[in-house]
């Protein structure tokens, strides 16, 4: 549960830093999404938490799952480790309920 409450504590801020953003950016045609980015990643890590599998970070933006799937928690790509071959899938819990969990079975 501590991990839980340091995501929420995370995304809070990062929901501040998306709004200041909002104001700063509203008439420009162009600009960075790196808050959006970076709220959109904290948020699928909160949904990992709350599934209770087993992950850790394992790169830039990825996570290793059940120490076999890399999922890219921007995209919702994900791939066999050691694989090259990238799926796509419809959120993190359509991702967990349709591959991980089956894969257990």
């Amino acid at each position: 549960m501590i991990e839980l409450e340091r995501i929420d504590k995370e995304i809070e801020k990062q929901s501040e830093e998306v709004r200041l953003a909002e104001i700063r950016v509203y008439d420009k045609d162009q600009y960075g999404k790196g808050p959006w980015n970076e709220l959109k990643r904290l948020q699928q890590e909160r949904e990992l938490i709350l599934s209770g599998v087993n992950w850790k970070h394992h790169g830039s933006g990825t996570v290793l799952v059940e120490d076999k799937f890399i999922y890219a928690l921007l995209t919702g790509k994900w791939r066999v480790l050691n694989k090259n071959k990238w799926y796509q899938s419809k959120s993190v819990k359509h991702f967990i309920e349709n591959y991980v969990r089956k894969d257990d079975d």
